[in-house]
């Protein structure tokens, strides 16, 4: 695929894709490939010709890779991270916008659920609108041999990218629900007229786990290991292990990989666990992360940015569009709502939005090591002292923190000597507490509007490695691949070989590195972390408040103090999601325990 008509069609695909249908216009309530014949689109005229098809493989990419990004909408840029208690956002009590409906409450089938569901208003796409997606990529793999202006090879590479698109979807639900239906290809339009073929049950974790796995095999065994500039965002060999690497290490963790279930669900049981502990699960965790970094840094060219600069070496990996650390990423642009150009995932009216809301919890904060590798002494609750020891304290912080924060009064460290990237310039009508409001993906942004969400980055297969690693017994081997992480942030290397205190410091290195890269929330369950309803996500949820327990204030602050400023929600049938009571209804799928 190198012809300049091609490059041409793709290049506007990552531009300008879907203004319709992307955007929510009523015309797009039906998906265009299912639109019946009369002048509009038909199966037959999308794969009539390469260009046509290629809108449809953008749809399938855009559908498919969105799963849980704020895609549309202005609420939270970090749900997960809301959820997982380690920041807050917006004003309504008690301190984010999630709080009402699920921090406050926990989930429901009815609407509040982790992907918040279509019609919540908030751009996040629900369960069902999973198979929505899913159906995008299957029916390009089925219809793709009809183009006629098509190379077989070229075909072959697009069937594999579907397929690690569809293999990428079952990965996130699989984390989220458990099992799920498998649905191995598109359903006619006439299965409308029967609906009970559409009724298919869940699958066992065990059988959504193999299905993925054997995808993501087939997949990479025909997609290329590196695309041209043009093309990139597209799956490629390295994309498809990730998705393999990310399944088997989710399975290989405590909620999954156990003979009892978090809640008892009867016969049931399959679908929320293994029904065995399985240590082999830890080494073929071990070997697909090790095989995406074999990957990735061979034939796909990428690398662990190093340049011996924390800083920048970790602004760039989460910031830079294109850089050699992403694996893959979500690159679908749409135009800003101000018209003043485009935006990415997150509806960024102005480019500093990402830092105008949320705010660090203390929990989170309290993650980070400062720079000398140690750990910064934060206020107990009710203790009160001066703004200025604030101020010290948080500089005093390491390369990651400064990167992903910027403090009251203080200059975002990522975007030096940039007047809009003050505190002063973020301080608006939104909250006035917590350590930080969040910078991160911006390093050196400037006025840049957009920005690419790093679906996978090759760091995350050094610590998926190094846990493997531990759990098998092998410190060495485990410290090797977590300080390459550690030690690129500009800290001394980790050197505990105890498992236990070894797993919890690769917990916190994930709960640092990943901070608002949508891993937080699902590890803390995935882990089962034995503090999860002791102040985390629930329990006691503590920001920083200042001046006497109130806000910060532009300049002229005083004091500060740590504070609870709300109670969060927990009960263990959160371990996995509800499923949409409307669907549980309809008698075909078993709900999760406890809803």
């Amino acid at each position: 695929m190198t012809n300049n008509k091609e490059q041409r069609w793709y290049k506007r695909l990552l531009a300008t894709i879907g203004i319709a249908c992307v955007l929510g216009s009523a015309s797009c309530e039906k998906e265009f490939l299912q639109v019946p014949p009369g002048g509009s689109p038909t199966i037959d005229s999308v794969f009539n010709r390469a260009s046509n098809a290629y809108n449809a493989i953008a749809a399938a990419y855009f559908a498919n890779l969105r799963q849980g990004l704020n895609w549309t909408g202005y609420y939270s840029p970090s749900t997960d991270d809301q959820l997982a208690g380690s920041q807050a956002f917006w004003v309504q009590i008690p301190g984010s916008v999630a709080a009402v409906s699920i921090l406050g409450g926990g989930f429901t089938p009815n609407s509040n659920s982790q992907d918040m569901g279509s019609n919540g208003g908030y751009g996040n796409d629900g369960y069902t609108d999973n198979w929505q997606c899913i159906r995008k990529a299957y029916l390009v793999k089925e219809n793709i041999h009809k183009v006629p202006d098509m190379s077989d090879a070229d075909k072959a590479i697009i069937r594999a990218e579907m397929k690690a698109l569809v293999a990428y979807r079952y990965t996130q639900m699989l984390i989220m629900y458990g099992g799920v239906p498998i649905v191995s290809g598109s359903f006619p339009l006439t299965s409308l007229n029967d609906l009970g073929s559409l009724a298919l049950p869940r699958g066992t974790v065990k059988n959504v786990l193999d299905t993925i796995v054997s995808w993501c095999d087939e997949a990479a065994g025909a997609l290329p290991s590196q695309w041209p500039g043009n093309y990139l965002g597209r799956m490629t060999k390295s994309a498809a292990l990730a998705i393999k690497a990310k399944a088997l290490l989710y399975a290989a963790r405590p909620l999954f990989n156990t003979a009892t279930p978090y809640l008892d669900f009867g016969t049931n049981n399959s679908m929320i666990c293994l029904g065995s502990f399985d240590a082999g699960l830890w080494e073929r965790a071990k070997t697909a992360s090790e095989a995406v970094i074999t990957e990735a840094e061979g034939p796909g060219g990428l690398a662990i940015i190093n340049t011996g600069n924390p800083l920048a070496d970790y602004g760039t990996a989460t910031s830079t569009p294109s850089n050699r650390e992403v694996i893959l990423a979500f690159k679908q642009q749409v135009p800003s709502s101000g018209g003043a150009g485009p935006y990415n995932i997150f509806n960024v009216t102005n480019y500093n939005y990402q830092a105008n809301g949320a705010v660090l919890s203390s929990s989170m904060l309290e993650n980070y090591y400062k720079a000398d590798g140690t750990d910064q002494s934060w206020p107990a609750v009710g203790q009160t002292a001066p703004f200025s020891e604030y101020t010290s304290k948080f500089l005093e912080m390491e390369a990651r923190m400064q990167a992903d924060f910027n403090g009251w009064e203080m200059q975002a460290a990522n975007n030096p000597g940039d007047p809009n990237w003050h505190m002063t310039a973020h301080y608006k009508d939104v909250n006035h507490f917590g350590a930080g409001q969040p910078t991160k993906f911006w390093y050196l942004a400037g006025s840049r509007e957009w920005m690419d969400f790093p679906i996978f980055r090759l760091a995350a297969y050094y610590l998926s490695a190094a846990e493997a690693y531990n759990e098998m017994g092998k410190p060495t081997e485990a410290l090797a691949k977590l300080n390459v992480v550690h030690e690129r942030a500009g800290l001394p290397p980790v050197t505990e070989t105890d498992q236990t205190k070894l797993r919890k410091i690769i917990q916190r290195e994930w709960a640092i590195e990943f901070i608002q890269e949508k891993y937080r929330f699902n590890d803390l369950k995935h882990w089962k972390d034995p503090n999860i309803n002791n102040g985390i996500i629930g329990g006691p949820i503590r920001f920083l408040a200042f001046n006497n327990g109130g806000d910060a204030l532009p300049t002229g602050n005083t004091n500060y103090t740590n504070s609870v400023r709300y109670n969060g929600f927990w009960h263990p049938r959160q371990f996995l999601n509800p499923f949409p009571q409307g669907e549980v209804n309809k008698g075909y799928l078993v709900q999760n325990p406890g809803y």
